[in-house]
């Protein structure tokens, strides 16, 4: 092994002091603050960290209310993190600074290197010569940072809010977008965002193995141009699929994409089967779009694995039964059969002219038999104990009109949940006033709610992938 791949070998371990620091330092930082200054020593200390903050600038006393010093080398203590934001022919001299001064982490925030121009990647690459003949490890260039809402860091000079609550969902990205978007992107927000920028040194590769061995992230999404270390990342996915979930957000696929890939980041994009093999073998989930990550986090961590493909359909709607038919054929699911004796308990009472099949149209059912929430009861209990189902659809209206208080059924289901005691997953599609019943649905164990049919179908289908992930017969990759 030559000392670069030793270098390499440190980059999982690494990555913990760019997310946990005591102490850092921000070379770079304006003497402005307020709207306009992209300040981020102001930033830091609004999301609320409460680690140590030396502000870098030689022309300003104070910061902030923070000491600020001239350079580096004049901070009383050897601080875990550099945050570097000159313009980039100021960026190697400040990296040599850090290196005298014995900083051993730095995050360089500053654009215009491998992304840039043939001058941009020989300084990315004398900046990464320099790190490396040091020990010094380097997040970025061309980065936005770091977020950890466990700690409330960020590296970030974008003013956020700090969220109230997060999942334990970690991000690695080759852009700061999804990291600022997680409303967009995310469900309710990351509990860890890693930006790898540029990549020229700490890269996906070495994100992957903090996250995987990090206690706080019980699933980790990634979003990638291009990957350089192939095998690695085979070996590291691999590893990490045995005990959570990842999810890959490949870009580029097409050629107008690879072209803007190579601009972005510098990144260098392969053909699109590649990379479909590469994550199969290693056990990953691909998804293809910002809305599927967000669906696919959401049905994972609230959901977890399904064991089979086949579906149980509960509707107030016959359309509804339908539109869930075709999109099983789409995302590879099947419909069960109806639990044994499930069909004559639902006739009783009602006219031999309602059919009932999977899906189980329950409108009419429950509105002639004057029994609407006995009847939804009964036929989502059955489902979810017949050994013949592995999920559940379900599709109903939620409101908040007091004359259509009956149609509320998110007592009836934590009320079978509970009585039934297992965890297969129930994907809803509540409609009408769907904002003001979301959450009550999915504080209900194994209760995940969709925008759409489809949605809700296809975060089930990436439940039972997660299921034939983990438990695929390949072993964990280490030679090829």
């Amino acid at each position: 092994m030559d000392g670069k791949d030793m270098h390499r070998d440190e980059g999982g371990h690494a990555l913990k002091k760019f997310l946990e620091p005591e102490s850092v330092a921000l070379i770079g930082v304006p003497r402005q603050s307020g709207p306009g200054s992209y300040n981020n020593a102001e930033t830091m200390l609004r999301y609320g960290f409460q680690g140590r903050i030396y502000p870098i600038n030689p022309n300003a006393a104070e910061i902030c209310g923070l000491k600020a010093y001239p350079a580096i080398g004049d901070v009383p203590e050897t601080v875990d993190l550099a945050v570097i934001s000159v313009g980039r022919d100021r960026v190697l001299p400040m990296v040599e600074q850090c290196i005298r001064a014995g900083v051993k982490h730095l995050l360089i925030i500053t654009q215009g290197f491998a992304d840039a121009d043939a001058a941009g990647r020989e300084m990315q690459a004398r900046i990464l010569a320099a790190a490396r003949e040091n020990g010094v490890r380097i997040l970025g260039p061309n980065t936005m940072g770091v977020v950890n809402n466990f700690r409330r860091f960020t590296s970030a000079f974008i003013d956020l809010a700090p969220p109230r609550d997060f999942p334990p969902v970690s991000l690695i990205a080759q852009t700061g977008v999804i990291q600022v978007a997680a409303q967009n992107m995310a469900y309710r927000n990351w509990g860890k965002a890693i930006d790898i920028g540029n990549g020229c040194d700490l890269d996906v590769v070495d994100a992957l193995e903090y996250l995987a061995a990090d206690p706080e992230t019980k699933i980790i999404a990634i979003y990638a141009e291009g990957i350089t270390r192939g095998r690695a990342f085979l070996e590291a996915a691999s590893r990490a699929n045995l005990s959570k979930p990842v999810l890959v957000f490949k870009s580029g696929r097409s050629q107008a994409g690879a072209k803007a890939a190579l601009s972005h980041t510098g990144s260098l994009v392969g053909e699109d089967h590649v990379f479909d093999a590469v994550f199969q073998r290693a056990g990953v989930l691909r998804v293809k779009s910002g809305t599927e990550l967000k669906d696919a986090i959401r049905a994972l961590l609230l959901m977890g694995e399904m064991k089979g493909p086949r579906l149980g359909v509960l509707t107030i709607t016959g359309a509804g039964g339908i539109m869930v038919a075709d999109a099983c054929e789409d995302f590879g699911l099947t419909l069960s059969r109806l639990p044994e004796g499930l069909a004559e308990a639902l006739q009783k009472g009602i006219p031999d002219w309602i059919h009932i099949g999977n899906p189980i149209d329950i409108w009419p059912v429950g509105m002639i038999g004057g029994n609407y929430p006995g009847v939804f009861g009964l036929a989502l209990e059955e489902l979810l104990r017949s050994p013949e189902v592995d999920g559940v659809v379900v599709i109903l209206p939620v409101s908040n009109s007091p004359l259509h208080a009956n149609l509320n059924m998110e007592d009836v289901v934590a009320q079978v949940r509970s009585r039934v005691g297992n965890g297969k997953p129930m994907a809803l599609w509540p409609y009408i006033d769907t904002d003001a019943f979301v959450d009550r649905f999915e504080a209900i164990p194994g209760v995940a709610c969709f925008d759409t049919i489809e949605q809700a179908v296809q975060g089930l289908s990436f439940c039972h992938r997660r299921h034939l992930a983990k438990e695929r017969n390949i072993p964990v990759q280490t030679r090829f």
